[in-house]
């Protein structure tokens, strides 16, 4: 019963028939001792202690130390999302410029999408415990070639992402030190400040950065709740309209507009798998994680964009488009207070602070896990020995939002739409399309394995790919409005994901002729000799 592995944890190649039934292909002590045996396990036999009691790291010095617990990760996922940033800055867009009235429900069309990803996603978490995540489950499923191709094309994604964010903090930074404390600085300064917090943080130990983004976290829902219960104890039931459920209102304006600008406030609810060897029981807390992070970013957003058509006077479509930017901090002052209203521009910073952190532990453990299987120098995928950090990944990244922030500077771009938009944009369009691919991989992977479901890893996959490739093709279609940019050099970035794919398609070719020896073990650590 031929098994591999990915990192530490090991993982089921084939399925084998045996004597006693079917097995799982996972191999416990008594298996190993046997020279891998029949093993007659279950998949909820399988946890992190038989993984590493089993076998050691793949690569000396490359164990992740177990640490999260779903909360933790709950936490880390939503930080991603950013949700003050969300709503003060992408809900008043699809207001103006989506389907107004229709964008709450939208939320929730965007959120049963996610869901259905989530259920094929959640399986395949269970079957594969890597902080490579999107790039091993597609490698698992489609092959190696393409699995390293999506490992390009993630590293792509989460890296300008990361820029982007930088970007966005610098402005909002700079934009409350001159409001709030008449301090005037440039830009790069601030964003200097957001670099120097990620590379700090994300040296360190990932429960540490947890602590840190549960504090920002709970700041950020405490103001928004607040400005909520505020226009509740205003306005009564007006703050409940029921124009929100007219199926009209979701069709009218630009829906696709709206679809595509939802989409981006749930960026990062997929990241739970990559912190799956730093999580305490990957096998249960990675679903739960997941699952219990959709439903409350979805529900967080659903209720305050109702209660937020309700506190306007007039409609939400007209106002949204006179205000866009101040339409939160108007509501705030209107409802709260000045005082609340200098409050949430200063947490506005901070969530983007908190999304770089997040985004930075992502680029950093995809890094890692290709240099920990040598598709990348094998420096990459060393572990610091008292933080248990992919702390050289950690640097590279560091390394390499310095370098482009500094391109941005010197090129006399603006942080918010030069740099900020761009970034994020570019990065939620290669995130999107990472998710329909690992879809299809759910479907791929358990139809070689024969233990296809027609509702877990078929028809639930099927749908979610189908929804998420529609979503990648509004953002590529929408790019200018994502971006808030009209230059041709910027239009025609997305190409750059599939450039990056195909790269990493190349390169997996060329190990496979060049570097045989490394190819192979790839192609064993991935189950797949594609």
């Amino acid at each position: 019963m031929p098994a591999s592995s990915v990192g530490f944890a090991i993982i089921p190649t084939r399925l084998s028939p045996t004597p006693t039934g079917g097995c799982w292909g996972l191999p416990c002590r008594d298996c190993l001792r046997t020279h891998l045996g029949v093993c007659t396990m279950t998949a909820q036999d399988i946890n992190r202690d038989t993984f590493l009691s089993a076998v050691g790291p793949a690569v000396s010095g490359s164990e992740l130390r177990p640490s999260l617990s779903t909360l933790r990760l709950i936490f880390l996922i939503v930080a991603a999302a950013a949700p003050m940033a969300a709503v003060l800055g992408v809900v008043p867009v699809a207001f103006a410029f989506g389907n107004g009235a229709g964008v709450p429900l939208t939320f929730v069309g965007v959120a049963i999408v996610l869901s259905l990803f989530a259920v094929g996603y959640t399986a395949m978490s269970r079957e594969v415990v890597s902080a490579g995540a999107f790039y091993a489950y597609i490698a698992r499923g489609l092959g190696a070639i393409p699995g390293l191709g999506s490992a390009f094309l993630a590293i792509l994604a989460y890296l300008t992402f990361a820029f982007g964010v930088v970007g966005y903090f610098a402005f909002f930074a700079q934009l409350a030190l001159h409001d709030i404390f008449g301090i005037d600085v440039h830009w790069i300064v601030t964003g200097g400040f957001a670099i120097l917090f990620c590379a700090v943080l994300g040296y360190r130990q990932v429960d540490f950065s947890s602590r840190m983004l549960a504090i920002l976290l709970s700041v950020e829902f405490a103001v928004l709740i607040a400005l909520n219960v505020s226009v509740i104890w205003s306005r009564g039931l007006a703050a409940f309209p029921t124009s929100v459920f007219n199926l009209d209102a979701v069709a009218s304006g630009a829906p696709g507009v709206a679809v595509m600008l939802a989409f981006t406030c749930f960026i990062g609810v997929e990241s739970a798998a990559i912190y799956s060897e730093e999580a305490e029981a990957p096998t249960r807390s990675v679903g739960r994680a997941t699952f219990g992070s959709i439903l409350l970013i979805a529900a967080f957003y659903f209720v305050t964009t109702w209660i937020s058509i309700g506190a306007v006077d007039g409609d939400i479509h007209t106002v949204a488009n006179e205000q866009v930017a101040n339409l939160y901090f108007g509501l705030s002052t209107q409802y709260i207070g000045s005082s609340v209203t200098v409050l949430m521009q200063i947490f506005l910073a901070t969530s983007m602070l908190a999304t770089g952190l997040a985004v930075h532990n992502i680029a950093a453990r995809y890094i890692f896990s290709l240099g920990r299987q040598s598709c990348l120098p094998a420096v990459l995928g060393r572990v610091h020995s008292q933080h248990a950090s992919p702390h050289v990944a950690s640097v590279l990244v560091t390394v390499v939002t310095i370098v482009a922030t500094i391109v941005f500077y010197l090129a006399g771009s603006d942080p918010l739409l030069g740099f900020g938009a761009v970034g994020v944009g570019l990065g939620t369009v290669g995130i999107i399309a990472l998710q329909a691919l690992t879809s299809l991989a759910v479907i791929a992977y358990f139809a070689k394995a024969r233990r296809s479901h027609w509702w877990i890893t078929i028809l639930s996959p099927l749908l979610s790919f189908l929804g998420l490739a529609a979503a990648v093709a509004l953002a590529v279609s929408k790019f200018d409005l994502l971006t808030g940019s009209q230059s041709a050099v910027v239009l025609t970035l997305p190409v750059g994901l599939l450039v990056a794919f195909i790269a990493g398609c190349f390169y997996a070719t060329f190990l496979r002729r060049g570097r045989p020896e490394i190819f192979a073990r790839l192609a064993q650590d991935f189950g797949s000799v594609t």
